[in-house]
């Protein structure tokens, strides 16, 4: 039997592109604040500490700069992982390959885990985009090996794979929580239909005879 593919792939598009957003993308919290209270200081630290980091102190700017945008990491998942990306591909252009060498910066990935965990199907598409740009952009400038290239792509897909399976196991709860309570609503429903009914029909009962 032949599958007709005609047209599967531009559905299959279309359907990722839109995808709305899932419930529970709210604003900051407390552990939001604590995470950048700790992460701030670590990358001054860092910056200060370390004896290889070329442009320490511009690294450390550029962290402390960046670092906050955790904060909206699931509210705005698209603007932070644009501002964040676009500041990590221009970053090593104009410094020559420097400014980016502190271990801090892999809070980036928290970044690229909210994309993809809270963010609608086409933040999804446009953020991936951005990403790819990054290596795009600093292989052939020699600001990336081939090394890194292929280390940061399977982190990067571990971290996307990690966030949309927790995506699907909650939206899969909130899909069987939806429907217990449903069930829960038609039992009460009928409860309540054989308390009002019963009395009422022995009444009828009693008028009749």
């Amino acid at each position: 039997m032949r599958v007709p593919y005609h047209g599967a792939v531009p559905g299959l598009l279309r359907s990722v592109w839109d995808e709305p957003r899932p419930p529970g993308g709210t604003g900051p919290g407390w552990r939001d604040w604590a995470l950048v209270g700790v992460l701030i200081p670590t990358a001054v630290a860092e910056g200060l500490l370390r004896a290889d980091v070329p442009l320490r102190y511009l690294a450390i700017a550029l962290a402390v700069a960046l670092i906050p945008s955790l904060l909206w990491r699931r509210s705005r998942p698209l603007l932070v992982v644009a501002i964040v990306f676009a500041a990590c591909t221009l970053a090593p252009v104009l410094t020559g390959g420097a400014g980016l060498d502190l271990n801090v910066f892999g809070f980036v990935l928290l970044l690229v885990y909210a994309l993809f965990r809270w963010g609608a199907g086409r933040e999804i598409v446009l953020g991936s985009g951005l990403v790819v740009t990054k290596f795009a952009v600093g292989l052939p400038l020699g600001h990336l090996t081939w090394g890194e290239l292929l280390a940061g792509t399977v982190v990067l897909s571990t971290t996307m794979a990690l966030a949309t399976t927790f995506r699907y196991r909650a939206r899969a709860r909130a899909r069987e929580l939806e429907q217990v309570q449903s069930l829960e609503r038609e039992r009460l429903a009928r409860d309540l239909h054989d308390t009002v009914a019963r009395p009422a029909c022995a009444l009828i009962a009693i008028a009749d005879t």
